[in-house]
């Protein structure tokens, strides 16, 4: 089987890439950067590299004859979480160049195409403690973060999309990621990177749905062979409190945990100042302040349509956590500890 995957660098792409290798597929991999390619994606007889920019979609648009399946991974997202003004890129990435790409899988006769949308951006919050699931409207915070909206916005363009074309897209809905190959980084990332430099200066309280970029991979995988055309599956791991998420950094990396703890009510006027002074100096908060509006969302998802019908399983928080912390160190992003 052919399968063409853009994002092939990015933290769900370049592992989706080796998993598809591993299963025997043929895989062209779209990225913007060579180089960053030849370093997370080892040489294989079954791999083609492909150079190109998902605003000019027409100029790689011809790699995708004879492909049997499309996994769009790619998305303008951890750029939109530094300072000014990103929609423009947001809009033109995320939701335009996406038409174009399922323009171009329909006219190069693709049997499926594999969508990554997003679970804390374009599924709603049940109030009073309920998991939220496929079916739960999204809300006005959605809206709030401006990548949440752009991926809201390409669900709404491939819905219109599918009033036309006949092409099977499945949309996989991963919660906030993590793992090894995170070369951005994202901004979990950037979080166990800050955790492990002994750059987080406390414990806020709150936390986030969390899942291995390595068990999406495997889901995506799944949904070519079980995954119903046009429907929307969830794939979250778990909840975990920041504090959980500290403690396991610590145990992978020997960084001990701050010993500030900062309660609910104060966190979010922490953030404001913390990003306030990160805004005058010119440098990165620890936690964006989008991130910390998902952080005290208190989000959690129901992922049984996914483990029903795409056989989904996840692997403890704290492998996933070690694994990262380990990809991190053996890549020069932290001294070895």
């Amino acid at each position: 089987m052919k399968a063409f995957v853009t994002g092939s660098t990015g933290l769900l792409g370049s592992n989706l890439t080796r998993l598809l290798l591993s299963q025997g597929f043929e895989v062209i991999a779209l990225t913007r950067e060579l180089t960053k390619a030849s370093k997370l994606l080892d040489e294989h007889p079954n791999l083609k590299i492909v150079q190109g920019d998902m605003q000019e979609v027409d100029a790689f648009a011809h790699y995708l004859k004879g492909c049997d399946v499309l996994f769009h991974t790619a998305s303008y997202f951890r750029e939109s979480f530094d300072h000014g003004d990103h929609w423009k890129h947001l809009k033109t990435i995320n939701v335009e160049a996406t038409v174009k790409l399922l323009e171009a899988a329909d006219r190069a006769k693709v049997s499926k195409v594999i969508y990554v949308s997003s679970a804390c951006g374009c599924v709603g919050i049940i109030r009073g403690g309920a998991p939220s699931n496929e079916s739960t409207p999204f809300q006005e915070f959605n809206h709030k973060n401006p990548y949440f909206k752009s991926k809201l916005m390409a669900e709404e363009a491939i819905a219109n999309f599918l009033k036309t074309h006949n092409l099977p897209i499945v949309l996989i809905l991963p919660a906030g990621m993590m793992g090894p190959s995170d070369s951005g980084p994202t901004e979990m990332g950037r979080f166990i990177l800050d955790c492990l430099k002994g750059k987080a200066p406390l414990v806020p309280s709150g936390g986030f749905p969390i899942v291995d970029a390595r068990d999406v991979a495997m889901a995506m995988l799944s949904a070519v062979y079980s995954g119903q055309a046009n429907e929307r599956y969830l794939v979250t791991g778990g909840y975990y409190s920041v504090s959980e998420l500290m403690r396991n950094i610590s145990e992978a990396s020997g960084q001990p945990v701050p010993s500030k703890k900062l309660p609910r009510f104060a966190v979010r006027l922490w953030a404001f100042v913390q990003n306030l002074i990160s805004r005058i100096k010119g440098k990165r908060p620890f936690l964006h302040g989008d991130m910390v509006r998902i952080m005290l969302s208190r989000q959690w998802f129901d992922a049984s349509k996914s483990a029903q019908t795409l056989k989904t399983s996840y692997r403890p928080i704290k492998n996933t956590i070690k694994d990262t912390v380990q990809w991190y160190q053996q890549n020069g992003y932290i001294r070895n500890m």
